[in-house]
């Protein structure tokens, strides 16, 4: 079964050296990234769940092809995977893939297990002594001194010498047994050694090198004993920066016994042979899989083996030319699921792996690989997050080959389609590629271009159709070279406007774009130059293919005429917004989740900010799942919006819980943009307000789709559960337009600008929840203002106390919202406004 695997990586390696691109079975497609490089990403089915699985296979033999571990400066700095791969890409060193690697600590950013780089300790990190734990079985990953991919376990030999001794201490920076003598470090996850009374503890300061980051494997450095822990003291030792602690029980204690304060102390660590001299090695764990076959140095029935998640791994073949990057998304149903480590180490068996170690997953889990004619990896697996989480150090794929020769050459028309008889086009070189598949500059005036068939010829770089039929524009660059099918046709049946309907601030500008349909239902191109444009009303005038509006606004409609043929589009000059969904209805809506539970409805009764309803997003986030939680309200199918708005604005009713809002859009291109209507821990009013969160304005293509709003939670301390309700989302186009809270009345009472409101309940209040964010003033632009709120008589009245300058001249409105709770913590049945102006 592994031979046969084997064989099928080599099939794909040889095919895609000269396609490219291979289909394979199984919803999966692979790209041959370098000679040495490939990547595939699969949809499969495990265990009747959807899961999304992206696999690097790097093979050494090929003499540019290298893995390499990249670590950050300083190595406590955490920074993405694909911003990691892109800081380490440069000449003849080019990040073409990378996955996530070491696991960390979220406090002090530094990886939690051994790194070692040329025989040096970059960081010692630790190990563990329960069974459930990845660490339990010390493993790791590197690249040997004969330059194979190596997975095994190591053994770190920690030696002493004192008083012309020398002793080999148990173990590091894990927690002390019964007749074990313990080495501990900064890397422990504790500043003190937290160890029983039950042992002695020697504290050695002065060292002159740093162990936990500067150690070479074998140095030996000496520093002297500052303080010693008897047996059965208490407090354990305290580790310091400059040194170590020695911590002994039972009959190890004769190893540090004679010690005492002022006696010098050497200490070295070393491995093993078969890790010496590597170029590098990476601890992690647990093993997964151990001579073919799946066996995992982890407790089986583990809440870390049993549960689903995304998971990274590295693994090798027998050989250990052969190395493979490997993720499996999660906690997205529909998408991927997620594996257990069971399932996703028998997948890592089926691909060939002889041994194969488990990585940093969760959150974390991350490839990037670089597409052709990228300079740059980038992100190709889904991360659960939402978006990339910044980790500690990763594992490389990279090429070290030479500048090469112009080999391959991708290019296409300027406009898809069929070219009308008199029309020309020109041609897009999107790439070209050496005969390493890397990036390589090119000259445009030095492209060689001609005609095969009998359709058109080439003026000035571009072709012109001449004669219905089919054929090929050739593109050579140097020893590059390509055919760009071309279809010539005389067939117009229509023409039309992109976009249909333009709406656009006052000033705005919009690329248009004219289609022709042949009689066949193909797009057709034609010349532009014959497109003859009319504006109607004074909404603005065509300028170099681009309509710009007026100053002024207004609506009226442009016309382009071609031949007999015309098409009108409807033109408004605006800066009002557009709704883009107004929660009158759940249509075209629908509920997701990650590391969260939640459920919309629709509300038309309680609460509305505009129209005859709202949306009411009921959510909770669990505490016993790390990494971030989120609810969505998604659109089933994206919601297209028309013209170049540079925010979204939407009105939420908040319920104080210091979440995160934010958004998500797809532009034209077809990439995804996510937006912040907060800040992180910033969703914290109650009571509706109204947010915008700005586009992208350089990354950007128009027209967009919304696609999604949702509340976040990173934090595991503040995941809880509440409500939020949603009103009005709509496109904002001019950098003037202000949202008001609301309209104008003339009922409104004119009161005061001292004014002391009074407002009395039929229950005892509770003192937690009557402030001035449950209960507020706000002026007719949304801003709340400073007023004093106070509970009096019994808990059942409260008063409202102006500013301490009294309130501006203008209109108010007074809000006594649902989460003015009562002394049995219950919610008001609604809010209470009353609207007040001051003269």
């Amino acid at each position: 079964m592994i031979t046969k695997k084997r064989k099928y990586w080599g099939w794909i390696v040889i095919l895609s050296l000269a396609l490219s691109l291979v289909l394979l079975p199984n919803r999966s497609l692979a790209l041959q990234i370098t000679s040495g490089v490939n990547h595939q990403k699969e949809q499969r089915n495990v265990s009747g769940y959807k899961q999304t699985i992206n696999t690097m296979s790097i093979n050494l033999s090929d003499p540019y092809t290298k893995v390499k571990i990249g670590l950050p400066n300083p190595i406590n700095s955490l920074h993405t995977v694909s911003s990691l791969a892109r800081k380490n890409t440069f000449t003849q060193h080019r990040v073409v893939g990378a996955i996530n690697a070491s696991f960390f600590h979220w406090d002090s950013r530094l990886p939690s297990y051994l790194l070692a780089k040329d025989n040096k300790i970059v960081n010692l990190g630790a190990v563990s002594t329960k069974s459930n734990n990845y660490m339990h079985t010390p493993a790791a990953f590197g690249i040997n001194k004969a330059g194979k991919g190596q997975i095994d376990r190591f053994d770190l030999n920690v030696n002493i010498t004192h008083n012309n001794q020398t002793f080999t201490l148990t173990d590091f920076n894990r927690a002390r047994d019964i007749d074990e003598s313990i080495l501990f470090t900064s890397s422990y996850k504790f500043d003190h050694t937290r160890t029983n009374p039950y042992g002695m503890e020697v504290v050695v300061t002065g060292v002159p090198k740093r162990i936990d980051h500067d150690l070479k494997f074998g140095e030996k450095v000496t520093g002297k004993v500052k303080s010693i822990r008897p047996y059965g003291q208490t407090t354990s030792a305290t580790i310091p920066k400059d040194g170590f602690v020695l911590s002994a029980h039972g009959a190890a204690i004769d190893q540090i016994r004679n010690l005492e304060i002022g006696d010098d102390v050497t200490i070295s660590l070393d491995v093993e042979d078969k890790w010496k001299n590597s170029d590098f090695m990476l601890a992690s764990g647990p093993l997964l899989v151990q001579n073919g076959k799946v066996d995992m140095t982890i407790d089986s029935n583990s809440p870390k083996v049993t549960q689903r998640a995304p998971h990274t791994a590295v693994a090798v073949d027998n050989t250990g030319d052969r190395v493979f990057f490997v993720t499996v998304d999660g906690r997205q149903p529909g998408y991927s699921r997620g594996m257990t480590l069971i399932e996703f180490a028998k997948h890592l068996v089926s691909l060939g792996a002889d041994y194969a170690l488990n990585l940093d997953g969760g959150g974390s889990t991350a490839m990037v690989a670089r597409q052709h004619g990228d300079t740059y990896a980038s992100i190709v697996n889904r991360p659960s997050d939402g978006y990339e989480r910044s980790v500690s150090a990763i594992l490389q794929a990279v090429n070290i080959a030479p500048a090469g020769h112009p080999n391959i050459i991708k290019a296409k028309l300027e406009k898809s389609g069929v070219v009308a008889i008199g029309a020309s086009v020109g041609f897009s070189i999107d790439y070209v590629l050496d005969e390493y598949l890397n990036k390589i500059a090119f000259d445009t005036s030095q492209m060689k271009y001609s005609v095969e068939g009998d359709i058109g010829k080439m003026e000035d770089d571009k072709f012109v159709g001449t004669k219905a039929g089919k054929g090929y524009v050739v593109i050579q660059y140097g020893g590059a070279k390509t055919k760009v099918p071309v279809t010539v046709a005389d067939n117009l049946a229509n023409i039309s406007i992109e976009p249909k309907n333009i709406r656009l601030a006052p000033g705005q500008k919009q690329e248009l774009n004219v289609k022709a349909i042949s009689k066949t239902g193909e797009p057709l191109t034609i010349n532009l130059e014959g497109i003859e444009w009319t504006v109607n009303g004074s909404v603005g005038k065509v300028q170099s293919g681009h309509f710009i509006a007026s100053d002024k606004e207004g609506k009226g409609s442009l016309v382009a005429s071609f031949g007999k043929h015309e098409v009108i589009a409807p033109v408004e000059v605006t800066t009002d917004p557009l709704i883009i969904h107004n929660f009158n209805t759940l249509s075209n809506l629908k509920q997701e989740d990650i590391r969260a539970s939640a459920k919309l409805e629709l509300d038309s009764i309680l609460q509305r900010k505009e129209g005859n309803g709202s949306g009411k997003l009921r959510y909770q986030f669990p505490t016993n799942q790390s990494g971030v939680a989120a609810s969505y309200i998604s659109a089933v199918n994206p919601i297209k919006i028309q013209g170049k708005p540079t925010k979204i604005g939407v009105w939420v009713y908040g319920d104080g819980q210091n979440h995160w809002l934010r958004g998500r859009i797809k532009d034209a291109s077809g990439r995804e943009h996510t937006l912040n209507f907060t800040g992180e821990g910033e969703l914290n009013w109650y009571g509706w307000k109204y947010v915008e969160a700005p586009l992208p304005t350089s990354s950007i293509t128009y027209p967009v789709s919304f696609k999604q709003i949702y509340v976040a939670e990173p934090l595991e301390s503040n995941k809880n559960k509440g409500f939020l309700y949603f009103d009005k989302l709509q496109a904002v186009y001019s950098s003037q337009y202000e949202e008001v809270a609301f309209n104008s009345s003339s009922k409104a009472k004119v009161v005061d600008l001292n004014k002391k409101w009074t407002i009395r309940f039929n229950t005892s209040m509770s003192s937690s929840w009557i402030n001035n964010k449950t209960i507020y003033v706000e002026n007719i632009e949304g801003k709340r203002i400073p007023v004093d709120v106070k509970l009096v008589s019994n808990g059942k009245a409260v008063e409202v106390y102006a500013p301490s300058n009294g309130y501006e001249s203008g209109e108010y409105r007074l809000v006594v919202t649902r989460f003015a709770k009562s002394q049995k913590n219950v919610l008001m049945t609604k809010d209470h406004i009353t609207q007040f102006k001051v003269k």
